[in-house]
């Protein structure tokens, strides 16, 4: 089986997936425009027959393709404009998935239903989400997504939903449990979009912790490549990832990886649906001060907590126990 991955990148995910799949013997590549964190792409799909059209994905090189790989998984979005692969696809009787990541059809309405702290869209945005829902939803009846967190805005338009788990590399981290000795932690935060993450009600947080006497480092990681993030990240003895969203990214999977107490809104409803043993630090605007003034006094509990992080990492996020998910869901297309 060969399988293509395209036609973008999210958060390495994409890179991430072809890795794991070539891990577990799967002849997989992905395919993406050049992105600013430098991920890995292993086949670049820019025109290179006109010097300035150089930034422009080839649509040409979609018909090579056709003839050359047996499956295709789609990230969110077609390649070839209108959906025109898609429809080849079909005529052609090619497999293929599609998988969506969060806010790419994350719908405001049902969001803020049901997540009162939820940051929303534009009603552009709103309607770009439902027109990527109806589109997939008429050329395919399954999706697959990385968790359940999901499955209201998927369930209308879907008959299955193959939920794989977001993907992390375990054996590239290191991992740098908190020490039980240490009595002044280190908290790091990444404010990459701030309304997003809530880092206002962080800082909030912090401020108001530095004002009991608590004593702690407090670092904000930014404007930094991933593998310096990463460098960082490893000396930290809490991390707090975002307080708004009610579910969890490939930055907490990076940090479960690395051993580390992870702290971030996940809603109530979804807690249930994740694997035994996991191990995230839940928190919201309203509870931050006091989930970070117990974990700076608890050293004993962050050293566990980052046990428990890592084992939940590599049970569950390691590329290869993805791969093993994501090839279950290609046979049954290829069985078709």
């Amino acid at each position: 089986m060969k399988v293509l991955h395209l036609p973008t990148e999210i958060a390495g995910q994409v890179n991430l997936s072809a890795r794991g799949l070539r891990e577990i013997g799967v002849e997989a590549y992905n395919t993406a425009r050049s992105n600013p964190f430098g991920y890995p792409v292993d086949i670049d799909p820019h025109i290179t027959w006109a010097p300035f059209l150089k930034d422009t994905r080839d649509p040409f090189l979609f018909f090579r393709w056709l003839n050359e790989f047996d499956l295709f998984h789609f990230h969110k979005s077609s390649y070839l404009p209108f959906g025109i692969d898609v429809k080849l696809l079909q005529k052609k009787h090619k497999p293929f998935v599609v998988e969506f990541w969060g806010s790419d059809i994350r719908l405001y309405d049902l969001e803020r239903k049901r997540n009162p702290y939820f940051v929303g869209d534009n009603a552009d945005n709103q309607k770009r989400k439902l027109a990527r829902l109806k589109f997939w939803s008429e050329n395919t009846d399954e999706v697959i997504f990385s968790d359940h967190s999901a499955d209201i805005f998927l369930e209308p338009y879907f008959k299955k939903i193959h939920v794989v788990g977001q993907r992390v590399d375990t054996k590239l981290y290191q991992p740098n449990y908190p020490s039980p000795q240490k009595k002044k932690p280190k908290i790091m935060h990444a404010p990459s979009v701030k309304a997003i993450k809530g880092t206002k009600f962080v800082n909030e947080a912090i401020e108001k912790l530095r004002k009991t006497g608590m004593e702690f480092e407090y670092i904000e990681v930014f404007g930094v490549s991933h593998k310096e993030a990463m460098q960082m990240y490893s000396e930290a003895d809490i991390i707090v990832d975002e307080l708004l969203m009610g579910s969890y990214g490939a930055l907490a999977c990076e940090a479960m990886a690395l051993g580390k107490p992870l702290v971030t809104y996940i809603l109530d409803e979804l807690v249930s649906t994740y694997a035994e043993g996991f191990p995230i630090v839940n928190a919201n605007p309203d509870t931050i001060f006091n989930v970070l003034e117990e974990l700076i006094s608890s050293p004993d509990q962050r050293h566990e907590i980052g046990k428990k992080s890592r084992a939940y990492a590599e049970k569950v996020h390691d590329i290869r126990v993805v791969a093993a998910k994501l090839l279950e869901v290609y046979k049954q297309k290829i069985s078709l």
